[in-house]
Parts: structure tokens; sequence; C-alpha cells
């Protein structure tokens, strides 16, 4: 084509004329799903012409099947999967092309589970020790959690970092291939059974190094949301902690929860004591029995009392 008797390529033409490559947005960048289950996955394409919109796991292009169904309303490309497969898991592109260029957005479609979510109340009821509790949604059971928790100031919060672990396997022994610490350096940390979890040491810990329980989540729940209550000790009085967590399913390790503070108490104004409670519910409320048997126990106590009283 020519544009005032100048040639001018189609492509630069087009960009002159406001006619562009097309534009990609994902609804979901990580779709999660279990074996048996379906899983969507959604992205929303524009542009002036219309272009060609195709799916791709890895490098294989993805055709209708009985399995796989690919619907287009307007704008919006689904691509449906029925009853997911363990080899279904992986990386997936929604691919636009028209004549202008090809545009490329990926979607994640995993088994993991979700991140973690804490739902304890951020003030403990006691001096030295913190009964902190979260859930986390999966289709399939929980395996194991790893708690993270370090005492902050206003420096430690102010140079937040992350919490970086290894890629090699953990042991069945739970013993230590945890790798983190504060200065972004890996350091080791040697295991030990602890109150029912297993709680990673160092020889020289400062207030800010972050410690981690691994804590197995037996017996097995195949409700969808899943979760944990656990009594951290031997923390200091009137100090503010900062925790995190992970969980673990077949599928591997969620992403680490956001960070979540708690602040010890000047003095106990409980004395009951609390362990390891495993807990799941499909609805977003949670009963724990820990507080149930507490409940029970005081309601027994003061039946005891007016029995003594008469």
């Amino acid at each position: 084509a020519r544009l005032s008797g100048v040639y001018v390529p189609a492509r630069i033409r087009h960009t002159l004329l406001g006619v562009h490559p097309p534009e990609i947005s994902v609804e979901n960048p990580t779709v999660y799903s279990g074996e048996g289950q379906e899983a969507m996955l959604v992205c929303i394409v524009h542009g002036e012409s219309q272009p060609e919109v195709l799916w791709h796991k890895d490098t294989m292009q993805i055709d209708q099947t009985e399995r796989h169904v690919i619907e287009n309303r307007g704008a919006r490309h689904t691509l449906i999967i029925r009853k997911v497969h363990p080899q279904d898991f992986g990386n997936y592109s929604c691919i636009a092309d028209n004549q202008l260029g090809k545009t490329r957005k990926t979607v994640t479609l995993t088994g993991k589970p979700k991140t973690a979510v804490f739902r304890s109340v951020p003030n403990s009821q006691w001096k030295d020790k913190y009964n902190i509790s979260w859930i986390v949604d999966s289709h399939s059971p929980i395996e194991e959690f790893k708690l993270y928790y370090r005492q902050v100031d206003g420096d430690t919060l102010q140079a937040h970092d992350g919490i970086f672990l290894d890629n090699r396997k953990l042991h069945h022994s739970y013993a230590g291939d945890n790798m983190l610490d504060y200065n972004r350096k890996i350091n080791s940390y040697d295991s030990y059974s602890y109150n029912n979890g297993y709680h990673n040491l160092h020889h020289k810990w400062s207030k800010t190094d972050w410690r981690d329980i691994v804590l197995p989540a037996f017996p097995y729940s195949h409700h969808y949301t899943q979760g944990m209550s656990y009594l951290i000790r031997g923390l200091e009085p009137d100090q503010q902690y900062e925790a995190r967590v992970q969980s673990r399913n077949r599928y591997g390790w969620s992403d680490f929860s956001e960070s979540f503070l708690f602040t010890t108490s000047n003095t106990d104004t409980e004395i009951r004591d609390l362990s390891v409670t495993h807990y799941s519910s499909s609805r977003a409320s949670v009963i724990f029995a820990s507080e149930i048997r507490c409940l029970l126990g005081a309601l027994a106590l003061v039946a005891v009392c007016r029995l003594v009283s008469f």
C-alpha cells in the first residue's frame, strides 16, 4: 500500500491508523483444582480486527475434545477441563493472533493448596506463648504445614524480607532440609521432635531469626477448607512477632501466606493449656475443638462450685 505516493508496510500503516496487536488479560493467573474436578481457564481478548485465539499446554495446541471444551463469548475465551487428571496440571497459554502480531498470556493450573489465611486474634492471652491458627483451601488433603515465626521490631519490619527454602526434598523424618535466615543467607538447621511438631533449632539464635516448625496434618481431612491451631511456646513478654505458613498436599507446597503480626501479653490472663489442634470445615466458620473442651471444663467447674455452696 502507498500513502501519498510513498510505500508504507501494512504493520506501520495499521499502527498509524490506531490499529494494534491483540491485548490479552487473564481472569485468574493461577487456577486451583483437583483430580476429578472441573477447571476453568479464562482469558479476555481485545483487538480491532477479530483475532484468532488458540490454547496451548506447554508447546502442544489443545483441540476441542470431550474433556477439553473451548468456548468463546465475545471477548471472553474459556478453556474448560473436565475431570482433571494429574497430567493436566501445568502451564497453559492463551494466544491471540491477528495481522499485526501475536500476544500470549499464561495461566497455571495447579493441584497445590491455596495460600493459607490466619484466623487467630492478634493479641495473646499469655506472656510467653501464643495460640496461632489458620485455614487453607485445598482440593487434596493437606499432609503437613510449615509454620515460621520471629520476633520483630521497627528495624525488622522496615527491612522486611522473604523466607527462602532450598529445592531439595524433605525427609520423611522431617529432618532439617529447611533453609532460611533473615539476612538472605542460607543456613542449615537441625531438627528435633517438639510438642507433636518438629521444631528446627540453631545453636546461636538472635531474637529476629526465623524459627520454623513442621506440623504433620494427621488425620487427613477431605474437606475443601482445612486448618490447624498450634501453641507457640518460649516467647518473650510484651513483644511483637511475625508469622507465615506454608501448606503441602500431594502436589507440592503452597505459596507463603501473607505476614501475620501478633503480640504477647504483659501477664498471663488465662490458665488453660493448648497443643496442636487439627480442624476442618467445608464452610468459612470453624469451631476449635480445644475451645469447646475449655468451655465444657469451665461449665463443669461452675456446676461443682454450686454443689459445694449448697
